[in-house]
């Protein structure tokens, strides 16, 4: 229940103290941990730069409507998709040199994911991306929660400003902003609906 309890108690946070420094190391901790969420046909065609730089950050609020949190966040994740990471013969080697799959079901691991490819063509492309990576953001927001902090995943950032600005490449497609902080409050309430308004159970 402690677990269960931990989970709901997410909340999209807005207020973060703008004096807390947050370590290379720690971030690093913190992603390889969102590492674990799942992906299709286990491809992670996450990118993600952390920006923790002041100066950079003003920038980015600049970019986000001036939103605040983006400036105090201990860090900003903008979060990006690779479509080439559906690259299935890459796939295979990673694979194979992490002994994933053993050298006589090369054949077979490739001939399933084609075969889930051709009856989904979509999660190959963008749709797939969105997905793929909102799993890893989701995941990404549990475990800062983990470590202590706070999280407000956005959409609303000029995300081409942003590209530009950070000379991102150009294949990279900017799915989302995620600032995280140490919070001001925790007195966040989440109003949902009842199951009965989004579920049958059978």
């Amino acid at each position: 229940m402690e677990n269960i309890e931990f989970l709901d108690q997410r909340a999209s946070v807005r207020a973060f103290a703008s004096n807390d420094h947050i370590s290379k190391e720690l971030i690093e901790k913190i992603l390889l941990h969102a590492s674990y969420a799942p992906s299709s046909n286990n491809f992670q065609p996450w990118k993600v730069i952390a920006i923790t730089e002041k100066q950079e950050k003003n920038e980015l609020k600049k970019f986000s409507f001036n939103q605040k949190q983006v400036s105090d966040a201990s860090a900003v994740f903008l979060l990006y998709g690779d479509l080439s990471a559906y690259d299935i013969d890459k796939q295979i080697i990673f694979e194979r040199q992490h002994q994933i799959i053993p050298s006589n079901q090369v054949a077979n691991r490739k001939l399933r994911i084609e075969s889930y490819f051709a009856a989904h063509p979509e999660d190959k492309d963008r749709e797939g991306l969105r997905l793929d990576v909102g799993l890893f953001a989701m995941n990404l927001m549990h475990v800062i929660r983990a470590f202590g902090y706070e999280s407000v995943p956005m959409r609303g950032t000029d995300f081409d400003a942003i590209g530009k600005y950070l000379k991102v490449p150009e294949n990279w497609i900017p799915i989302l902003m995620l600032p995280m902080g140490k919070p001001l409050a925790n007195d966040y309430t989440h109003i949902r609906k009842k199951v009965d308004d989004f579920a049958i159970i059978r």
